[in-house]
This record gives C-alpha cells, structure tokens and sequence, in this order.
C-alpha cells in the first residue's frame, strides 16, 4: 500500500495573498515492518548497507532525500534519483553501521514543500541466522524456559524471527527478554559491539536434518516454511550476512562422510568442485544417496553472505564407557564415533578450496555448558539438550554460540583457542600441552570452586584427555599448562595422547559425571570474552602438535627366579570371551619343568614354556568344560636365550585359539564352544603362577594384554588392558608387579 505522505501545502506570499497550491506530489513506500534491520556486511570488512526505498510522483521531477534519526540529529539532503514516466521512483541510500533508528524522508527538488516522511524506521547492524535443530530452538522456545532473563544491557538493540505457522519477530528488551537463553544470547553481543543493532533469524526445527530440509517429498521438515522466515526477514531487501551453523545431532550420522553429503548444499559443488543442478540426487559415502530438491544458494547470495561455521557442540554419554568411543563393555558407541568422525570431516569440508568464499573461518566449539537434567531418582534425563534449569544450560550455550558467531566474523579481538604446543618431558614422567591464545584453566577454577574429589580415576583437573585411548588419571593445571602423566612408570616412545575425541566432554561415568558436573572441567582461556568464564580450546588438536617426541630407545628389563611377575589387581569380571596376549622375551630355559607365560587363578588359561622349547596351552571356559588341553607346539618354538615375540589368542564364543613365534602360525586349535566366556571371579597373572611359582627367567621387552582378539595374530585395535615396557625402573613402579625387583 502506498502512503501520500508529501502532499505538502505551503504559503508563498504574494501580492494578492494568494494560497499557492502544491504543483508536484511525492509518496513514500513504507518498510514491511517497523525497525526493520539492514546487514551492514561486516563478513566482508563493511561497515554500511545499502537500503532501497521506492514511491511516486511527479513524472520528471528529481527525488532529494534525508534521514531523521531517533537520536535528533538529521542529516543534509541529497540528490537521489528522477521519478519515471510511469511515475515511480526507486532509489538506494547508503547508511554507516549504527545504534540508531532511522526514518527517510523525501522530497521534490524543485519545490522542497512537497515531502513524504516514512512512518517506518530501518537499522543498519547484524542480520544472523541460525541453522540447525532442537538446540538451537531452545535457545528461543518457552517450554524449557525455567529461570529468569538477566536484565538486558540496551533495549530494543536485538530482535529475533523465527516460524511458528507464520514468522514471529521480538525485540529483545528488559521488560519483554522473551526467555532467559535469547536475554543471554543478546547481551553478549550488547556487550561485545554495545553499538551494534542484530537481528537472530532462527532457522531451527527440533529433530531434523539438513536431507530432510531440502527434499521436499520429506515431510519432516519444510523447505517453504524455512523460506518463509527467510522471505520475512528480508522483505525490504536486506541480506542475511551471516548464516552460522552447529549442526550435527541428526546430521552427524553422516559420520565422515559429512562433507561429501553436505558439501553440494553450501557451495553447490561436489568436494572436487563439480557444480551441482538443483533438484538432484546427491551420491556420498559407499553408495548411499538423498533427494536434494534445493541448496542454500536459492537463499543466500555469496556477494553479501558468507557462512560462520563453529562448533559442533558438545555430545554427552548415555551409559558408562572405558573411552571416549567405547562402552563399558567394550562395543564401540557409534554415536560418539560419528560424532568424531563428523567433526572432521566438517573441518575438511570448511577448508576445501573448491569453497571459494562461503565460508568464514572455523569459529569456536561451545563446550563448557550442561546439557540434560536429574530425572529425579538418581539418574540423568534429556543429556542431548541444554538445560533449562540453569544458568550453565542453554543460556550459557546461546552465549558461547554468539561469541563463535562474533569471533568467526572477525568482530572480535581474539583468536580461538587450540593446543599448539606440546614438550614431552625426555625422561618421560610428564607431557605439558598448552595454548599460545593464553593459560588454560575451567570454570571450576575460574569460579573457586572445590575440585572433583578421587572417586574415579577420570576426574582430573581437566577432562578429554587420553593416553593411548583411555581417559588420564592424572591431567592437572600447572601455571596455565596441562600437565599429563602416565598411568603408571613413565612415558615410552610409542605411547599417543589426544584430547576431545568422540562427544568432546571428556566424562566417562554415567550418570555420576553429571551429577558432578564435569563440564567445568572442560579446559578453557580466558581470552576477554564478556560475560563467560572463557572459551573452550578446540578439541582434537592437530596430531602433529601433540606427537610423541621421546627418544625410541628400546627397553627391556630382567626377571629372575624370585621375580617380578604381575598380578592383575582387580578380577575378571564379567564378558571376557576374548584374549589376546603378546610377549616378547628372551627365556633363559628351564632345566625341568615349565614356565609360565600367562595364566589365571584355577587354571582356566595357561601358556606355558617347556625345556624342550614347546608352547603348552591349556583354556577351559567358565562351565569348566575343558577346550584346549594341553596343546603343544613343536620343540625348539622357544630357544634358550633367544628373543622370541609370543601371540596367543582365543575366541571362547567362536571357539578358537592360535599361537604366533615371530609372526608365523605356530598353533592352530579349533573347539565347540560352551559357555563362551570366562569366570568373572578369577585374576590373571603373567610371567608366574599367582603366587610366584613357575616363574619365567630372562629379558622381557614388553607384553600387552586385550580383552579382544584377531584371527591373523595383528593386535586388536583398541588399547590394550595391560601394558609393560621397562625400564626396570618404572616396571617396579607397577600396580600389578609382585616379588622381587626387576633389573
């Protein structure tokens, strides 16, 4: 609708005293909505917008416009552009960056009492949507809403969209912060840029994924719902500068192949830069396929957008796990594997040349937050979202969210933190890891609160640290370094460390670790964001940062008649249906009777070494059913001094067990199963009978133990249960060694 809002009638005196009537018109087109906000490009080092504003008039006449801002200052006229025959006009005007409201007005050059002022005001700022799903919807939705808004910084400086069955728009201010995640997110940004206006388009449905959006025969998510917000938000022909996305819950079953399956949508090209038409069914991973019936390009114009790619977010445990990927039982938790995966492949995708500039670079990965709530007996419920209940909740996730957004934007001073440097202490006893962004420290020591106390090993200083795939019993803040040590002994060449693999939370125990609440253990620094206790360093720092750069030296030690042997100090325990044990030792051969290699309580497995250089196996199964009795290999296996590497394996539940000397297939045994396990109440022991008779004598190099199995005699892939390596210094440092000190 059109608005003549210029009719301007003025007095000109005459002689006569004749009213003089206006002989030119002017109209002014108002914006859709009132405060309406314009991008000001700051993605591509701009600082302004451009806005077009239209009308009619007096065919032929020029058009001169100001802008009155709310602030009362006003600027000159300018010359804008000549109404057309049909009598309409159509002009940009170019305005800075500002806190202000503006409202345009126009008049007729050639009798400037001929004037239209619009009745509605536009901004210049920040247009930000946010794509994703129900962490993101939580940051704006009500129903898990359960604390009050901080008060705002500057009222009516951010306003937020988003589709509710037609596109809702709130401007954020103290007396209506609409929740208490929004109130956050907004003063974040009041409190990095207090001069900057931004408008939040939320492009979030709760449990839906990037292949649902844009197939349309997929009714689990609406293209045209999405487009409409989109359309709203840019009515008055703004662009949305920065579309920021973490989007990995449902997405991050693409595993690693997240870029190939994702790449086509942002870019409209294949990885290798082959450009896709859209609608098309876009090929990735090892055969598999999605209907793709549009791409962000229908939306988004790479003149004025550029995507802020951060996170992903935090993933949490579901159930106890010996890793960051691997259950309690020892099955791998695909979940927190794809979500592994997925984060790589998404750095991948970000870096790939064939991008060209959709993509700001790598923002920060909100980290440091709580998903989930007690269910109220003992337990954790809804861990895949962030809690309503707490300031540490989805308030703290929506600013953690704003500052990746500021941060990938280049609006903000600092850089995102990552582990670059590592020193591996030459002895071995510790590795320090820290970041030249600034000292690490969590929110529990920024806050002063107590540390986690010794219930489990895993509750360090800092949590999502691993040695050789297993959680550090011992990773603790030192004059802002992250100190690591080992286990037990000392670090060996071989020996790997990593930090935020799988969800990246570093928690292990469920639900004890909520309870505890581990995510203030999430390494931090204190770069000078507002309004959090700082940001997370990036997990799965690069591997070449973190490698290993001890001296391989190869080490050994000496065990004697008297010792040592190692006794497992815990049992069992229930599920071992497979074992795989590795030595290589040089046996000083006894003059009768054997010696033992490994064993358990009651007999239940034994490898043993003969005089006559025969390997002697003996494995029954929990039912006592006996399986391999007393097996041999053929004399001389095992040679008097000798250096000899010893593979055993067995699989109770297929009903095999093989030895290996020096890689070659020495024993083959095929049996019925039975029970397909072994007694949860026995203790293995190795290089002696439990007790210290039939003790090996010689140099031992090392030996791993695994609850898992191959069939070709390679080690399993997961760490090992058991490790020992010398030097005999550290050996007898061991929580497993018995009898007298190795030399």
């Amino acid at each position: 609708m059109f608005l003549n809002l210029g009719l301007g009638i003025a007095q000109q005196n005459r002689q006569t005293e004749a009213p003089m009537v206006a002989l030119t018109e002017i109209t002014l087109d108002p914006f859709t909505r009132d405060k309406t906000l314009f991008d000001s490009g700051a993605a591509f080092g701009r600082d302004s917008a451009d806005v077009t504003i239209s009308g009619t008039g007096t065919v032929g006449e020029s058009v001169q416009y100001r802008v009155l801002r709310d602030d009362g200052s006003i600027s000159d006229w300018a010359d804008l552009v000549d109404i057309a025959p049909d009598g309409t006009w159509t002009g940009s005007i170019q305005h800075a960056r500002s806190p202000v409201w503006v409202r345009p007005e126009v008049r007729i050059k050639s009798e400037t009492s001929t004037r239209a002022l619009s009745p509605t005001r536009f901004g210049v700022g920040h247009v930000i949507a946010l794509w994703g799903q129900s962490e993101i919807v939580r940051i704006r939705s009500l129903a898990n809403d359960l604390i009050p808004a901080e008060p705002i910084l500057t009222d009516d400086m951010v306003q937020a969209m988003w589709y509710d069955g037609t596109p809702v728009v709130s401007h954020i201010t103290n007396e209506t912060p609409h929740s208490a995640a929004l109130a956050a997110m907004a003063n974040v940004f009041l409190a990095e840029r207090p001069n900057d206006k931004v408008a939040l388009v939320f492009q979030a449905t709760s449990g839906t994924g990037f292949r649902q959006l844009v197939d349309d025969t997929d009714s689990g998510r609406s293209w045209a719902d999405d487009a409409a917000l989109h359309a709203f938000a840019t009515a008055d022909g703004q662009h949305v500068g920065v579309p920021a996305v973490s989007w990995f819950a449902t997405p991050g079953s693409l595993s690693d192949s997240y870029d190939d399956a994702l790449f086509p949508l942002f870019t409209g090209k294949m990885l290798d830069g082959t450009p896709v038409n859209f609608p098309t069914s876009i090929d990735y991973g090892s055969g598999f396929s999605f209907q793709a019936d549009h791409w962000f390009g229908e939306l988004y114009d790479p003149a004025h957008t550029r995507w802020v790619p951060y996170g992903p977010h935090r993933f949490e445990i579901g159930e106890d796990m010996q890793s960051a990927t691997i259950t309690a039982t020892g099955a791998t938790q695909n979940n927190l594997e794809n979500k592994q995966s997925a984060r790589e492949a998404w750095r991948e995708m970000v870096a790939n040349p064939n991008a060209g500039t959709w993509f700001l670079p790598l923002g920060a990965e909100p980290l440091g937050y709580r998903n989930g709530v007690s269910d109220g007996m003992g337990g954790w419920t809804d861990q895949s979202h962030p809690s309503g209940d707490t300031d540490d909740g989805a308030a703290l996730f929506a600013r953690l969210s704003a500052h990746a957004i500021l941060q990938s934007m280049g609006l903000t001073s600092w850089s995102v933190p990552e582990f670059d440097n590592c020193e591996w202490e030459p002895s071995g006893s510790h590795v320090d890891v820290w970041s030249s962004a600034g000292p690490i420290t969590t929110s529990r020591e920024v806050r002063g609160e107590a540390a986690l106390d010794d219930s489990f090993a895993h509750w360090t200083d800092v949590l999502g640290w691993q040695i050789n795939g297993t959680p550090a019993e011992r990773a603790e803040l030192v004059s802002g370094r992250i100190r690591l040590y080992p286990a037990s002994g000392t670090f060996l060449p071989e020996d790997t460390i990593s930090f935020g693999e799988g969800g990246a939370t570093g928690m292990v125990k469920f639900p004890e670790d909520f309870y505890a609440e581990c995510y203030k253990n999430i390494p931090l620094v204190d770069v000078g964001a507002a309004r959090v206790d700082g940001i997370a360093v990036r997990p799965m720092p690069a591997p070449s940062v973190l490698q290993n750069a001890l001296v391989v030296t190869e080490t050994s030690f000496d065990v004697s008649a008297a010792g040592p042997y190692f006794v497992d100090p815990a049992q069992i325990g229930a599920g071992w249906s497979q074992l795989q044990f590795s030595v290589d030792v040089a046996v000083v051969m006894p003059s009768s009777g054997a010696r033992t290699l490994i064993t358990t309580t009651g007999n239940y497995l034994r490898l043993e070494v003969l005089p006559n250089g025969k390997l002697r196996l003996r494995l029954r199964d929990a039912d006592g059913d006996v399986k391999v009795d007393g097996a041999q290999t053929a004399s001389g296996t095992v040679i008097d001094g000798v250096r000899t590497k010893i593979d055993l394996a067995f699989d109770l539940v297929s009903g095999l067990a093989r030895i290996w000397s020096d890689g070659a297939l020495v024993l083959d045994q095929n049996f019925t199963p039975g029970s397909g396990i072994l007694p949860s109440n026995r203790v293995i022991s190795m290089l002696a009978v439990f007790g210290g008779t039939y003790q090996v004598e010689g140099t031992v190099y090392g030996a791993d133990l695994w609850r898992d199995s191959t069939t070709d005699g390679t080690s399993p892939a997961g760490a090992p249960h058991k490790t020992l390596r010398g030097p005999a210094a550290s050996i007898n440092l061991d929580l497993w060694k018995d009898g007298a000190d190795a030399t």
